[in-house]
């Protein structure tokens, strides 16, 4: 009988000690939200600046979509190529695609993975009205990015180390919820050669849409990783 309760005690012990490490573990992984400094603070205004230097960039992560009916997930890929000009492919785990949005300024195309094409004018509508989800891809060109264009000052929060966290426009607010490093080419003159200096750019998003009685939508963006094409000089 003492060797069997020694043997549950220990056992308890274990299972404690298993939770609380797999508990702190959980909660070291929670961004603490940092203070909120002006827009005319130097740090934003040296990554502001920076964020504006460059248009061309390839994003690969995962996407989670939730509305108040459905819900769904998959890998994704995102090419920038310009303003208004780009390529938003949603595909599985074995490289299986869902779905390809290609977007230009007065013409998108949408194709499934069962080999149907879609064209229409507005990004936004061609994909909802083929899959039912209401992803403002026209306006992520920036948000992806960190980049309150077109936005009043007054719906930003800066954080202290001069990324931005949170943006309300209209019925979004955007939450940036962590930032991770990315190296930005920069295009050298003479025999200097190329360089890159490090940026800090989006690592996981939130976007949710209040539609009042309908629910919230959310998107969640977790981006694996940043190819950003050479600036100028």
């Amino acid at each position: 009988m003492p060797t069997t309760l020694m043997y549950t005690k220990i056992t308890k012990n274990l299972c404690l000690s298993v939770f609380l490490i797999l508990f702190i573990a959980a909660c070291e992984t929670v961004p603490v939200k940092q203070e909120t400094t002006v827009w005319d603070d130097p740090l934003w205004q040296k990554h502001y600046k920076l964020l504006k230097t460059f248009e061309q960039y390839q994003i690969k992560g995962r996407i989670g979509i939730t509305h108040p009916d459905d819900s769904f997930s998959s890998n994704f890929l995102w090419q920038q190529q310009e303003p208004n000009h780009f390529t938003f492919r949603m595909y599985g785990a074995f490289g299986q695609t869902y779905m390809i949005l290609k977007v230009q300024p007065h013409l998108s195309t949408l194709d499934t993975g069962d080999d149907e094409h879609y064209e229409g004018v507005d990004a936004r509508q061609l994909l909802y009205g083929v899959s039912g989800w209401d992803i403002p891809v026209s306006l992520m060109q920036d948000w992806i990015k960190g980049l309150p264009t077109g936005i009043n000052k007054s719906d930003l929060r800066i954080n202290a180390d001069g990324t931005l966290q949170q943006i309300k426009y209209l019925d979004y607010v955007v939450d940036f919820v962590r930032y991770d490093v990315a190296e930005l080419p920069i295009a050298a003159s003479g025999d200097a050669g190329d360089k890159t200096i490090e940026l800090k750019m989006p690592d996981k998003i939130r976007i949710v849409q209040n539609n009042g009685a309908q629910g919230e939508n959310k998107i969640v963006l977790s981006i694996r990783s940043w190819d950003i094409a050479p600036s100028g000089d």
